[in-house]
Order: structure tokens, then sequence, then C-alpha cells
């Protein structure tokens, strides 16, 4: 009730003001959330699981850690998944997770990522169920921790298996201290019976503590292959039965695959059961010529040790102790290929899970391993490479995923098309929504789930390569690797290319005009930029206008305003600029934008204010239009923990339709409503005062910047006043402030929540602009 308060306070100060402000972006996932239909000729998933925990006492509530997308909870087991607060945290994978067991308020979460050995941001820690989290890394850093165990008796005291080393905790994560120096562990269990006896493995050692891992002894293993990422397997039927395997190095020498050596000392010494060799546990079957170094897991019955699973892409079990093996699924067909952690629920002897890069699935006959079915609705954990927006049909977007193939949206669903990784560009004419195209492998797709056609492009196709297409002219396309190319034809199979230039550099952006198709610009590699205002012509020709006027090494885009055709905007990296005069000259209009490179821009095209969308790789989304001083930013409600790949519009001029649309490695696509042109800004009342005024971001909680512009040299305070007209802050008060733009940093951590005004004082007029404390 409130943020209701406030809210209506400002809605009622608003309207004596006579003043409707600036509208604020509304983020929210359009998927995929629910499992993809399965239109493929393979099995197919959501996203990549790294590790599955379950709730110390209840048994529908468990964690899924999704390696790019954050943590993922449900508590009717399985049935749906909401993601927890992660969204919040910075850019980073996720490793594992540890749920204190006297309260599940308390959890930890290691970030980094096993499958491609990276590292992030150290462990993590939540107080509040997984709502808020902060760094809980004195002492162990930045390090990876792919298991993180609790002592069974001391909740305080936690245990990290990391990249370098293991590390201990006595003050429930508050500061770490290393208790084995040095390797890279790639599992670690505590003894079933005994929680002294902790045993960890690396990729070619195994290691054991007998003192609650203040210690550790590594312990000699027989056999060859016992190298590449490490597993253990542990079972309360016996506790001395400990089982170690290691997928091998089957590409230099298959006889050296998948060894397993079991204890029956608890870890003190191992014989080898299955020696290295053929079955290849880690393979696509017995006798595959695959391997699967990068996901590797073993789990134990924990009602019979000799009842042993094994898989990276298929289940293996073994009934007598892991000396022989038969495979039980089939890869296409069962379940997910790429597993990262099978194991049996603690509550439920009989409930068998795996985590693998298609989500989470369950074993639906009663632990025998021959049946699966997913269990991932909800979990929006997508990894998208790429991703494309039809500009013609709002319901259509197409992407590219790590190991869940090639996904399209239509009327709400999402289908899958293939499997695997499916990295392409995509993009879409304005002739035919179902119609794909794959610029970096020179073909498209005719119909959604049809066939391919090539498109005969004159040069070899790559990851930079550029493909543009207007509305004005619905047949014709203009293409880049080096120079640019059009074609009149582009319906037809295939399209005839007509070459345009000879820059002889790799192109970096191509911005057509919405007014006009013959007016095209391109920004080479070397930061030139061309123009030309016959690109439709038999004898199309570009000229160097001016040079870009900051470096475009990593990323440029170009926005051509429709209402005034001459006004161009051009993104340089982390740098935005305004020409008024079609490129010739350049002004730096990047204020209230955060030193990041931008990946993409765009126009709205119905606007009449020279209205702009950016957007950079960490989630941020920002608008601008003439009247505004600075960037909006236009990104609440965008999950920040993962990186955007791609930046998309849909606008059909209806801003109750139009949105724009985000496709992220690790949380799926994302949309927000278009800016409204007629939600008016504060700064677009009375335009012609003497200077702008703006806040941003706004709303904020810790801090915020108020920039404005004054014409001329003069007196100017500003200040924050409350609701009832009471100065709360005063942040200029000057008799002589020079003309031009000026911005002030704002600390707002010690105000109350509620609506604030930020009124501008500048030689007898006064300016305002509504603030709201989170």
């Amino acid at each position: 009730m409130k943020n209701n308060k406030y809210l209506f306070l400002a809605f009622l100060f608003s309207i004596t003001l006579g003043i409707i402000h600036a509208q604020t972006a509304n983020w929210q996932q359009t998927g995929p959330v629910k499992f993809p239909t399965n239109k493929s000729s393979q099995i197919n998933g959501i996203g990549r699981v790294q590790q599955l925990i379950f709730h110390a006492t209840d048994p529908n509530k468990m964690y899924a850690v999704s390696a790019s997308g954050g943590l993922f909870i449900t508590a009717n087991g399985g049935q749906s998944w909401k993601v927890a607060g992660t969204d919040k945290m910075p850019d980073m994978q996720c490793a594992s997770l540890c749920v204190d067991y006297t309260n599940d308020q308390v959890m930890y979460l290691g970030s980094g990522d096993p499958t491609y050995h990276f590292n992030s941001l150290g462990i993590w820690k939540s107080t509040d169920g997984g709502a808020t989290w902060s760094p809980s890394n004195t002492g162990i850093g930045n390090r990876r921790a792919v298991d993180i165990l609790m002592d069974p008796a001391n909740n305080k005291t936690i245990i990290a298996a990391t990249d370098d080393g293991i590390w201990k905790s006595l003050d429930a994560g508050v500061t770490w201290s290393a208790k084995k120096s040095g390797g890279v562990f790639n599992n670690m269990r505590f003894n079933p019976a005994d929680p002294n006896i902790i045993y960890a493995v690396t990729s070619n050692e195994f290691y054991r503590s007998t003192d609650r891992g203040n210690s550790w002894t590594k312990t000699s293993l027989p056999g060859a292959g016992n190298t590449v990422e490490g597993r253990v397997g542990v079972s309360k039927a016996d506790a001395n039965v400990v089982y170690v395997t290691f997928v091998g190095d089957f590409n230099s020498n298959p006889k050296t695959c998948t060894p397993v050596l079991r204890s029956n000392n608890s870890g003190q010494s191992f014989t080898v059961v299955k020696p290295a060799g053929l079955p290849n546990l880690a393979g696509y079957d017995e006798n595959s010529t695959g391997w699967g170094w990068w996901e590797f897991t073993m789990t134990v019955d924990p009602l019979n040790a000799n009842n042993v699973w094994i898989g990276t892409h298929v289940v293996f079990n073994s009934k007598d102790g892991g000396v022989t093996w038969k495979r039980l699924t089939s890869w296409p067909t069962e379940m997910h290929t790429d597993f990262h952690h099978m194991t049996y629920s603690p509550h439920d002897p009989k409930k068998l899970f795996n985590a693998n890069d298609g989500g989470v699935w369950f074993n639906t006959d009663g632990g025998m391993g021959k049946t699966w079915k997913p269990i991932s609705d909800g979990m929006g954990c997508t990894e998208n490479y790429h991703a494309g927006q039809s500009p013609i049909k709002k319901d259509r977007i197409g992407i590219g995923t790590q190991d869940n193939g090639e996904l399209y949206y239509d009327a709400g669903t999402w289908y899958t098309n293939r499997g695997g990784d499916y990295t392409s560009l995509f993009a879409f004419d304005y002739q035919n929504y179902d119609l794909i195209y794959y610029p970096n492998t020179n073909n498209r797709r005719v119909g959604v789930t049809g066939g391919s056609q090539g498109l005969a492009f004159p040069f070899t196709a790559g990851s930079s390569t550029i493909m543009e297409f207007t509305p004005l002219q619905k047949n014709t396309a203009f293409i880049s690797g080096s120079d640019v190319w059009r074609t009149d034809n582009l319906s037809s199979n295939p399209p005839a290319w007509k070459k345009l230039s000879s820059f002889n550099e790799p192109v970096k952006a191509i911005g057509i005009s919405p007014a006009d198709a013959n007016i095209v610009y391109v920004v080479t590699n070397s930061g030139k930029v061309y123009r030309s205002d016959n690109a439709l012509s038999a004898t199309a020709s570009f000229t160097n206008v001016s040079s870009a006027p900051s470096s475009v090494s990593s990323k440029a885009s170009i926005a051509v305003v429709k209402s005034l055709p001459g006004v161009v905007y051009l993104s340089c990296n982390s740098k935005v600029y305004r020409s008024p005069d079609k490129g010739a000259t350049w002004a730096d209009v990047s204020a209230g934008l955060p030193n990041t490179n931008f990946i993409k821009m765009y126009h709205d095209i119905y606007s009449t204010n020279e209205g702009v969308y950016i957007a950079n790789g960490m989630g941020g989304v920002y608008y601008k239009n003439k009247n505004l001083a600075s960037w909006i930013n236009y990104s609440k409600g965008l999950p920040t923990i993962c990186n955007v790949t791609d930046f998309m519009i849909y606008n059909d001029g209806n801003y109750s339709n139009s949105v724009l649309r985000v496709a992220y490695y690790g949380r799926g696509v994302w949309e927000t409503p278009l800016y409204d042109p007629s939600t008016v800004d504060v700064n677009e009342i009375n335009s012609n005062d003497i200077y702008s005024l703006n806040v941003f971001p706004n709303p904020s909680k810790e801090s915020v910047s108020v920039s404005f512009i004054l014409s001329k040299t003069g007196s100017a305070e500003l200040a924050l006043y409350d609701m009832q007209g009471k100065m709360v802050k005063r942040i200029l008060n000057t008799q002589q402030l020079n003309a031009g733009e000026h911005t002030c940093p704002v600390d707002i951590s010690s105000l109350e929540s509620g609506t604030y005004t930020c009124k501008l004082h500048a030689d007898g007029i006064v300016k305002s602009k509504m603030l709201v404390k989170e």
C-alpha cells in the first residue's frame, strides 16, 4: 500500500502542475518459459542446468542452478519453476548451491561455469530465500566453486571445492581459508555415514579428508585413463564404498576412456572394476567415437551400493558394482544430452533426476533409468546465441540456442525446429514472416519448418555479415562483407546481387533511410562514414562524407530519422552521435549513457521527436528524443545476471501493440512496450524555455544524476522538495553558472522512499522534474 500511496500522490501532483510524466519501461519475459513444443526429429530442451539441490525437509522443494540464468526454485516437485532474485545480480555464470538445512532462507551460490571452465564472481550469499544476494568472498576471492557442502553438525561451517583448492568457512561464509592449496577440483562428497570424512577429485587425483575438510591426503589411483573431469560416487547403503571415474582422453586413445575405480575402505585404496576403454561411458553409445569432457556425471543408488549410474550423452547403468555396464537410453530420443548432474532425491530413493543442457528431467519408471520426462516448465534460462524479430508480425521471433537448437515463436507458443548448437544470425524481410534468413551461413528457410534455400552471396559469409531490408522496397535487400551489395529480386531462388561499393574493408553498420531507400549510410571498420543518395539506382555510388567521431572497433549502428531525413544517429562502441546534415558533422549526444559498448540502435519511425532506442550487452536499454538532454534508462525489469545478445523492435505505429525485445544468453527473450510519444516528459513542456531538466535513473534507490542545459550564463538554484514543499536537499546554489550542459550527481540514499520534486530556478524561471525514491 505504501508504493500505491506514493504513486497516487505523484499523480495528483502532476495534475496540479498540468504535467504528464515520463513513461517507464515494463520488461516481461516473452520466453521460452514453458517447455517448448517439439517439431524437430530429436529430443528438445529449454536451457542448461548445472546442478540440482534438494530442500532439507520438503520433498517438493528443489533448486536448479542454471549455468547462465541464475537460480530457479520449485515448490511442487518440478511441475513449475520460478526464478529467484538472481536476475538483479551482476553478470555472472552459476555453478553450485548450498541451502542451509536449518533455515532455507540462507543460501550460498557458487559462481563460474564448470562446463567451459570460466571463473566469475566467487561465492554469493542470500539471507532472504534468494530474493537478494551479496558477495561472500573474503579470502576465497573469485574462485569457481563446483561443490559447496555444509557441515551436518554445524550450519556455520561450509566447505567449497574450487578450481584452485578446497576452502573452508567457519563463520557462515563471512571469511574463507584454504585447506587444500591448488588443484582444479571437479567434485566433492561427504561420506554418507561419517561427516568427518570427505572425498574430492580433480581431473587426475583423488583426495580424502578425515577431519571435516581441515586437511587432505591424496590416495594413489591404479590403472590407466585417470585424467579429465573426475567424479565421485557414494551410497548410504554402504558408506565404505566409494567410486571414482574419469572421462579420460578418448580422442588421443580410446583405450584410455572412462575407467571406473572402486574403494571398499572409504577411499583409502582403490581397485579398477571397469578398465579404461570401451564401453565409452562418456559417448553417444557403447562404441562411440565421441566423448564429453565438458559434462560428466555419476551417482549411486542410496539403497544399493552396487547400482551405479554414469553418463554424458546417454544413461549407463551397472548392477554389479561398476564391473559391467548397460546403456539404457538413446541420446536423440529419451533424454536431452550433455548431463551435468544425475542424483537421487534424498527424500525418496526411487526418484532419480538428471540436470542437463535441456533443463531438469525425471525418471518415470521408479529408478529403472529407461524412461524420462522433462520437468522444466517455468525455467526461462534459454541461452540465445542470436535472435531475430519479424518486422511485420509481432509474434514471430527466431532464436538460435546453446544445444537446444533453433526455436521460433508463434501465437504465444515456442516451438523447437531442430536440435544442437544453433549459432546462426537471424533476419526477417518485409514480405513473408515465415521466411527466416541466416546471413552468416548464406541461406534462408522457406517457412519456419520448411526446407532451405541458398542466397548466393557473392562473398564468403561469416559472423560479421550484415543483411538489411527496407519496407519501402520489399523485394530489395542490402548485404555487406567488405563491401555492399544489393538485390532487387529477393524473393527469387536464388537472388541476384549487384556490387555497390569499393570500400575493400569490413563494414560495421548499414543504415537505410525510412523516408527514402535511396539514402543508405555505411560505416566501415576504419571509421569512415559513407552515404549513397542513389542506392537503388543502376549506377549507385557512395561518398565518404565524414569519419566516425570515435572508434568503431567493436560495434557500430546507424539510425536515420524518418521525419527529418537529414538527421542521423550513429553509435560508436560506447558513444552516440547525432548529425543534422546527413552525416557531414557530428555532435556527441551520449549524456546519460553508461560507458559500455552498444549492440544496436533503432529509430521509432512513427515518432515526430526523433525517438531513438539503444541497448548494450549488459541488460541496459535507453531512450532519447530531441527534447531530452540525456538518455532515459529504459531497462526497468530487465535481468542483469547475463548478457544481451540481440536487440529487436516490432513497431506498427500502435503503441499499445509495438514492443522492444532483447535476447539473453541465459534468460531467453524479454519485451516491453515502446515509449509512447503521447506520454509527455517534463522536458518537453514549454520547449522554448532557456533550459531543460532531466533526472536519471528514475526511479532510483541510491543516487541519481540531474542534468540541465542553460542557454545563457546566470544564477541557478537546484534542490529537492518533498510532497509538502519542504526542501530536503540543496544540490546547487550559485549566482554565476556558465551557459551549456551541466550534470550534478546526487546521493539520495538517506531519503525516505517516496515522491519528490526536483526544481531548477534560473533567472526567474522554474523547471520541475518528479523523482521517485524506491
